[in-house]
């Protein structure tokens, strides 16, 4: 615990010296569900997987958050304030404290623009992890960093349980709908159906397109499912590649 609580001091000191004043606003713009995020601050929940999401977004190293070692954040100390009171921070880089920084109080600066992308919103739909994507924005999630200024990049939940181990329901992928496609990626498949403007959708892996065929594959197929799928080409109104993902 005590381990913990000195790993969420210096969160909060590297979320400060980003220019984030509250951690609710660091917790939006990192796409990290809020109460996780303040329990990370207060140490009374230890980081595991979101550590080189807050040292990448934070320029930080992952070394200084989790043990004190390696590059922190470009001040030395800083005094935070609380409902408990002021509470002064030493950070430390490796095992040396540099002098303090002239123009202290830092100047805080924010991530530059827009940094999150839209979760779009769908409709579970059916069999082979079948889902229909409704255009409607859900909420935002934070930009992995190969989506940074990409036009037009989004993410989407992951529905059922047709690409475990890969994906689980529940999680989050990130989309480059500009990305090349090749076999062995995974993607979303948006299929014309006969209905009017009707579209589904599904999350697989590519295996080939041909002028006739679109083939993907699933992992997990439930019972009565095949684990390769067949499209006619004419009917795939678009192939949009997943570079990222994770549990948000």
């Amino acid at each position: 615990m005590a381990d913990d609580i000195e790993i969420g001091q210096r969160l909060k000191a590297a979320r400060l010296a980003a220019g984030f004043k509250t951690a609710k606003a660091a917790a939006e713009s990192l796409g990290v569900p809020y109460p996780t995020y303040s329990q990370h601050e207060n140490g009374t929940r230890g980081i595991v997987r979101e550590a080189d999401l807050y040292a990448r977004r934070y320029k930080i190293s992952l070394d200084w958050l989790m043990r004190a070692k390696g590059d922190g954040p470009m001040v030395d100390d800083l005094t935070i304030n609380s409902p408990e009171g002021p509470t002064h921070i030493q950070i430390k880089s490796g095992s040396k404290t540099t002098k303090p920084n002239a123009s202290f109080p830092p100047r805080y600066q924010a991530f530059p623009g827009d940094q999150s992308l839209p979760l779009l919103g769908q409709t579970v739909a059916g069999p082979n992890g079948r889902f229909v994507l409704n255009g409607t924005e859900v909420g935002r999630v934070f930009t992995p960093p190969m989506l940074e200024g990409v036009e037009g990049a989004y993410a989407v939940r992951v529905y059922g349980t047709s690409m475990e181990p890969r994906y689980y329901a529940g999680e989050t992928v990130w989309l480059n709908p500009h990305e090349p496609v090749r076999q062995g990626d995974d993607v979303v498949v948006q299929i014309i159906t006969d209905e009017e403007n009707g579209r589904e959708s599904y999350i697989k892996r590519f295996i080939s397109k041909s002028a006739k065929a679109t083939r993907l594959w699933q992992h997990n197929p439930d019972e009565g499912e095949r684990n390769e799928l067949e499209f006619e080409t004419d009917k795939v109104f678009s192939v949009h590649k997943i570079v990222f993902h994770a549990t948000v």
